[in-house]
């Protein structure tokens, strides 16, 4: 029976997801039913907190009824036939796809295999393991497990807060006022289970896996990517080390973020390819739901406006923009009074001042440790042989090489020049960090890869296909 509750409890915001994406993008689309299914889930996943958030506003409280009477509501609705026929229109997406010989078929079936091995020894070790991650107990569990008993989101607020109404009708925890987006999805699965269960309030974390993969492979589609190659990036994607432990360890918000930025990026890029208004859609949705992820998805939501502003101006005017726009952002922490909070944090804590340790530490991170496998030296690799392909990352990729480009370096400023170098200092944030960018990144690496075997088989790097 707890079984049969656990699959309810992740169907029912995969099918309001995945209803509302069959509504929204063109029957003939490629690899559509990854694109569906894979975004849908994720989407309804990031909503369905927001509708339980909607109720408690209302004075309902965190019942089951409310929530599920809406999320059934908002499925109907987007399998009405007058829906489907308001959205874009429905064109081909050609692919051109050479047929593959026995060796390739023989590779791609042995990266599917590896994928699905690696999907049930992860759905082992979630559903067997109790809460174990330190942030997870510390910051975002304690949110849910309030909620769950009181049936309600009652306040959480900061320790000095606290001591002064003496824990009267309020609750804290070390990050007070951190997203509730997580903490509710985790209170959804034990109130369908109707008791406290640490180890199916995690399941989300192997859902929100396997979205990933499919929006990853769907995407690539879309971009053109042959169907071995979408596999095998899809593949090293999903084998990175730290984004499997932070599933086998589910409890983080970084998983989730990395994978609504990484959509919202994936679907920008393709918005400049083929300006579909669905991709744009989406791309704006998933940039919305980023900051009610985790404080730090404001920061990568701001990284997609330079994008934005290259795929709609032209260069010099785009590049105007874009220095208008640091030179705000600079003047407005000056004038900012210094205890104003910024994605959960004061101004005062930015210190700009150079950090060597930091610096090293992320160097370590990305290039020494295991956490990352492969990815730091496949981006150090391929990211040279793009600069030297004429108008590969300043034409054909340029949108996604921006909005790469900005995310990587607020990630190194924040740890290099501000006074969060600790995070990178001691590990403790370094790589959690990362994982919100992984899969822009390891897409662009992908896109890089094909160009360059477009290149070679026109007759050089040198020249354009």
């Amino acid at each position: 029976m707890t079984a049969l509750l656990i699959i309810l409890a992740l169907l029912l915001p995969a099918l309001m997801g995945s209803a509302w994406t069959h509504a929204l993008l063109p029957r003939r689309v490629i690899a559509r039913p990854f694109m569906v299914l894979g975004t849908g889930t994720l989407l309804g996943l990031l909503v369905l907190p927001q509708i339980m958030r909607l109720w408690d506003a209302l004075g309902w409280g965190l019942a089951i009824l409310p929530t599920l009477l809406t999320c059934l509501g908002l499925t109907l609705l987007a399998l009405a036939p007058g829906l489907r026929r308001g959205v874009s229109a429905a064109h081909p997406y050609p692919t051109p796809t050479a047929p593959m010989g026995h060796a390739e078929r023989l590779l791609l079936a042995l990266l599917l295999a590896m994928i699905a091995l690696r999907l049930v020894t992860l759905a082992t070790e979630v559903s067997l393991r109790p809460l174990f991650p330190w942030d997870a107990t510390m910051h975002w569990a304690t949110k849910a497990r309030v909620w769950f008993e009181h049936q309600a989101m009652v306040p959480f607020v900061d320790h000095n807060s606290w001591l002064e109404r003496s824990g009267s009708g309020v609750y804290t925890d070390r990050h007070p006022h951190y997203p509730a987006t997580i903490p509710l999805l985790q209170v959804w699965m034990t109130l369908v289970l109707g008791q406290w269960n640490e180890s199916a309030m995690n399941m989300p974390w192997l859902l929100c896996f396997m979205a990933l993969g499919a929006i990853f492979y769907g995407q690539a589609r879309l971009a053109g990517a042959s169907t071995t190659l979408a596999v095998a990036f899809t593949y090293l994607l999903l084998s990175l080390p730290l984004l499997n432990t932070h599933v086998a360890l589910a409890g983080y918000a970084d998983m989730f973020l990395g994978a609504a930025f990484g959509c919202a990026v994936m679907c920008l890029h393709n918005w400049a390819r083929l300006r579909e208004p669905w991709l744009a859609v989406l791309a704006l949705a998933f940039a919305l739901l980023c900051p009610l992820i985790k404080n730090e998805g404001l920061i990568w939501a701001l990284t997609l406006i330079p994008a934005l502003a290259v795929a709609l101006m032209q260069r010099r005017e785009a590049a105007k923009f874009f220095v208008l726009l640091v030179l705000l952002g600079l003047l407005a922490v000056l004038v900012a009074p210094k205890d104003l909070a910024i994605v959960g944090h004061t101004i005062r804590d930015f210190r700009p001042s150079f950090n060597q340790e930091a610096l090293l530490g992320i160097v370590y991170s990305i290039f020494q440790h295991s956490s990352w496998h492969l990815l730091g030296y496949l981006i150090l690799m391929l990211v040279p042989l793009g600069l030297v392909m004429p108008g590969a990352l300043t034409r054909k990729l340029l949108i996604l090489t921006t909005v790469v480009a900005c995310a990587a370096a607020a990630y190194f400023f924040l740890f290099v020049f501000t006074g969060f170098g600790a995070g990178a200092e001691n590990f403790a944030a370094v790589g959690r960090l990362a994982i919100h960018l992984a899969p822009a990144g390891m897409f662009l690496a992908m896109l890089i890869y094909q160009e360059l075997l477009a290149r070679q088989r026109a007759g050089g790097i040198l020249q354009e296909p």
